[in-house]
C-alpha cells in the first residue's frame, strides 16, 4: 500500500473541506524533509505526523467554535494496525525516540505522550514554515463557511492559497475578533 495515499484518504479527507489545509501543510512538511511517506520504515512517524496536524486544526476549531477535539491516539493506533503494524511495533517506536518521555508501566501513557510529543514538535515546525498570522488564516479558512458573505468551494490548493491571499484584510479583522486564538498559535499552539 501506498503511505501517502492511506494518509491522504484516512486522515486529510476525513473532512473533506479541510482537505486542502491538510494538502498545502502536508506538501510544505515533505518539501522541507520533514516527513517521509515513501520510504518503507516511516509508517509510524508519518501518521503520527499526520494526525499531528489532524490534532491541530481540530484544536483551532475548539478554540474558535468551541467544538469538540475528538482526535485521539486510538485513531493513530488503529490506522498502523490497519497497516499489520502491531502495537507492540508501534511502543518499540516510542521507547527507540528518547524524547518521548516512555512509561514502562502503561503502554497508553507511552502512546499518548509519544503523540503530544509529536504534535508539539509538529507545531515548532509549522511555525518554523510559516508565520503565525498565515497559519491562522489557513486555519481559519478551511474551518470557516464564509456563509454570511458568500459561499465558496474551492477547487484545489492554488484556488485555496489565492483566496486567503486576496481576502487578507478579511481575515486580519477575524484575529482581531479571536485575540486569544492568536496568542495560541504564537505561543507554539500548545494542545
Amino acid at each position: 500500500m501506498d503511505i501517502n495515499n492511506y494518509i491522504h484518504e484516512r486522515v486529510f479527507e476525513e473532512k473533506e473541506k479541510y482537505t486542502y489545509l491538510y494538502e498545502l501543510l502536508w506538501a510544505n512538511l515533505e518539501e522541507d524533509g520533514y516527513v517521509i511517506t515513501d520510504e518503507e520504515g516511516h509508517e509510524i512517524d508519518a501518521l503520527f505526523k499526520a494526525y499531528a496536524i489532524k490534532n491541530l486544526i481540530d484544536e483551532f476549531s475548539y478554540r474558535v467554535y468551541d467544538e469538540f477535539n475528538d482526535t485521539s491516539v486510538d485513531e493513530v493506533v488503529e490506522s498502523l494496525e490497519n497497516l499489520g503494524i502491531s502495537t507492540e511495533s508501534i511502543i518499540d517506536y516510542c521507547y527507540e525516540n528518547p524524547d518521548i518521555d516512555a512509561d514502562d508501566e502503561s503502554d497508553e501513557i507511552t502512546l499518548k505522550n509519544a503523540f503530544d510529543y509529536t504534535t508539539e514538535k509538529l507545531a515548532d515546525k509549522l511555525l518554523e514554515l510559516f508565520s503565525a498570522d498565515d497559519l491562522f488564516d489557513y486555519f481559519f479558512t478551511a474551518t470557516y463557511d464564509f456563509e454570511q458573505d458568500f459561499t465558496f468551494a474551492f477547487e484545489d490548493v492554488d484556488e485555496f492559497q489565492a483566496f486567503v491571499d486576496s481576502n487578507t484584510e478579511r481575515l486580519d479583522d477575524y484575529k482581531e475578533e479571536y485575540p486569544a486564538v492568536m496568542s495560541w498559535i504564537e505561543g507554539g499552539m500548545i494542545v
